[in-house]
């Protein structure tokens, strides 16, 4: 579990390493999707960004072998704290679900 620090109201950019259950690197496909959802247990995540589209204000993932979450200064406008960056993979090879494959501590500072 990694740490991503963010700062309300700036923008945010980090790479992220996929890997499966043997610890090996995974280059998402083409048709393949990432969805990043910050929130907390139990309620509605605060922010989530979708490979296949960016979010109203910008906030994106772009997959690939460097895989990029981006997040826009006007996304991160949620009270400041600490959450969980909760990160899912759709693979269209097999087609049955998503899957989560990674946890993250998300914490949003005040600026």
């Amino acid at each position: 579990m990694a740490l991503i620090l963010a700062y309300q109201h700036r923008y945010c950019t980090r790479v992220i390493t996929i890997r499966d259950v043997g610890g090996n690197t995974i280059t998402p496909g083409v048709n393949d999707e990432i969805r990043v959802m910050i929130g907390r247990e139990g309620e509605t995540p605060k922010l989530t960004v979708a490979s296949n589209a960016p979010t109203a204000a910008g906030s994106s993932f772009s997959k690939g072998v460097a895989n990029r979450l981006r997040l826009d200064a006007s996304d991160l406008d949620f009270e400041p704290g600490v959450y969980t960056a909760m990160f899912d993979y759709y693979d269209h090879a097999d087609a049955s679900e998503w899957k989560n494959i990674e946890r993250q501590v998300f914490y949003l500072e005040l600026t």
